[in-house]
């Protein structure tokens, strides 16, 4: 009994030890240093005059599969720019990703040209799902799920670490110097709101993002409710002399001018805890919860659209246009959104409860997924107006003889706007379109699947208009 009572002693005690790898404290706040757009370099063969962003969704192994494809027709698109020629894949500055688009954004940003040809054997071709319930029905694993601060997430995220990204930190990329610059998106569980893993998001936690892990990241952005726990982010709020940037103070009293600036203000102090909101101060948060990126942005375009919109972000777009930094600006937007068939609306009897979470999942999301992807169009649309209206107005000045009259400054900044969508409704073919957005949401597709996925996205992004458009410019 004695003996007995020791072994249970023994592994409850291997049990309490299980603690998922917190990110690191940092030393001191400095805007300059960490992973920043900034502080990477364009490759031997990226211009900032051509500015290209791509954004990966959420869905599985069928999303990875689909922005895989993506980036194989920008590789094999060659194209002449400032007198050089390069493939347009070089061109890529920034991908934001959210859940399995971000299995495809980390693995290409670590590892460049050697994606294609490991990612499909690393990824896209194993039965991840099958890996991951594997893993639950290992002994050892269960000691450490036992733990009340190791969950099941933070066993995928070592899982990934080993199998996929060998391991990689944040540092490996700023190490590399060079963009594209990774977004990698989760959800703040507390807040409803979208969370990068970028240093400009980890400056609010006083923590340094070097430290963390590629993997962690992919894990957090891909962390599906239900099935797997929320992954835990060790907040450090004013450790490390972090000064608010100056928008954060002018966003708080744009209260009725701006409420969706104000809103991300107030979650910047939440994270912080510098200010006081109704008379009491923000109350303190040492722990953020992080699910799925798809439950704030499912096709990861909110970050980069609030970058052409405002010069509120380290990296904004808005500024580089208004300096004339940008002669084309190309955005690809990459939306693998399952509308499979159901039945229940032939039945009587309301559909069981797997149904409706399930559909509450991801219903919401890919509507709000198209009214972000409307939001930019719009956006394009005005600024093409605005230089279409300014331009009118210099050539009837001219027609009327008005010597003495001339249009103010140089007008609304003379971009190029691409606006590309990559996603199964552009399929033309009505059975081809409905086999694929039925295809399963999980990390297990057939070999078949997957090669289809690829040759979709390579083919949706070539028969774009404004990709077309695009290569013909060019």
């Amino acid at each position: 009994m004695q003996r007995l009572a020791l072994v249970f002693l023994m592994l409850g005690l291997l049990a309490g030890c299980a603690h998922y790898p917190a990110n690191p404290e940092l030393g001191q706040y400095d805007k300059h240093v960490g992973y920043r757009y900034g502080n990477l370099q364009p490759g031997p063969k990226n211009s900032d005059s051509l500015f290209v962003i791509l954004t990966f969704s959420g869905g599985g192994t069928r999303a990875a599969a689909l922005s895989y494809g993506v980036l194989e027709k920008l590789r094999d698109t060659h194209i002449t720019w400032e007198g050089e020629d390069r493939s347009l894949l070089d061109e890529v500055d920034v991908i934001s990703s959210v859940s399995g688009g971000s299995f495809t954004a980390a693995y290409y940003t670590l590892f460049r040209d050697q994606t294609f040809g490991h990612f499909p054997r690393d990824f896209l071709y194993r039965d991840i799902e099958g890996d991951l319930k594997g893993l639950l029905l290992k002994p050892a694993n269960w000691l450490k799920l036992a733990s009340p601060d190791y969950g099941r997430i933070d066993m995928a995220a070592d899982f990934y670490a080993r199998e996929i990204f060998a391991g990689k930190h944040y540092s490996d990329l700023l190490a590399q110097d060079q963009r594209p610059y990774l977004m990698i998106n989760a959800t703040d569980m507390s807040a409803g709101a979208q969370f990068t893993f970028v240093q400009e998001t980890f400056d609010r936690l006083c923590s340094d993002l070097s430290g963390v892990s590629v993997a962690r990241a992919v894990a957090a952005s891909s962390n599906f409710p239900i099935a797997f726990t929320p992954l835990t982010v060790n907040n450090y709020p004013n450790r490390c002399g972090y000064r608010s940037p100056t928008w954060v103070a002018n966003a708080l009293r744009d209260v009725d001018i701006n409420p969706p600036r104000r809103a991300r203000a107030l979650l910047h102090d939440s994270y912080t805890g510098e200010q006081v909101q109704d008379g009491q101060p923000i109350k303190q948060r040492p722990y953020l919860h992080l699910l799925d990126g798809g439950v704030s942005d499912n096709i990861g375009l909110r970050g980069p659209l609030r970058a052409i919109l405002s010069n509120d972000p380290q990296w904004s777009i808005l500024n580089k246009i208004n300096n004339g930094e940008i002669r084309k600006l190309v955005v690809i937007t990459v939306d693998a959104r399952s509308q499979p068939d159901v039945n229940y609306d032939q039945r009587s009897s309301p559909p069981g409860t797997f149904t409706v979470l399930s559909t509450i999942a991801t219903v919401p999301l890919d509507n709000y997924s198209q009214d972000t992807i409307e939001l930019l169009r719009k956006e394009f649309a005005n600024r093409r107006q605005a230089r279409s209206s300014w331009e009118a107005c210099g050539t009837l000045l001219q027609r009327n003889d008005c010597v003495t009259q001339e249009m103010p400054g140089t007008g609304p900044a003379d971009t190029g706007l691409y606006d590309i969508y990559v996603g199964f409704s552009r399929v033309a073919d009505a059975g081809e379109r409905r086999k694929l957005f039925n295809y399963p949401t999980s990390f297990k597709l057939s070999r078949e699947q997957v090669d289809t996925l690829r040759s979709v996205g390579g083919d949706l992004l070539e028969s774009s208009p404004d990709f077309r458009a695009l290569i013909g410019e060019m």
